[in-house]
């Protein structure tokens, strides 16, 4: 169990941080809890960005310019969603 943490702690942080985000928005509010939902997809950009292949362990899925991409549009396109919603 410690070894796959070990390995997959870049994914695992990412996971943790939607999961708390989810949570915020439930919770707390649903705006705040999106914009660190968009933070947590622009996280795993940066991981995915700057770890080598052999670490980025679950957050490498394809190609890295394919895994960039993805994240970057998706965490781009979440965040701009997150600050649309208006405030009740």
């Amino acid at each position: 169990m410690e070894n796959l943490i070990q390995k997959q702690w870049p994914a695992l942080s990412i996971y943790v941080g939607i999961l708390l985000s989810m949570l915020i928005a439930i919770a707390v509010d649903f705006r705040f809890g999106a914009i660190a939902l968009s933070l947590c997809v622009l996280g795993a950009f940066l991981f995915r960005l700057y770890l080598p292949d052999a670490q980025a362990g679950w957050l490498q899925s394809r190609r890295r310019r394919v895994d960039l991409t993805f994240l970057a549009a998706l965490g781009i396109a979440l965040l701009i969603l997150a600050l649309v919603v208006p405030h009740r």
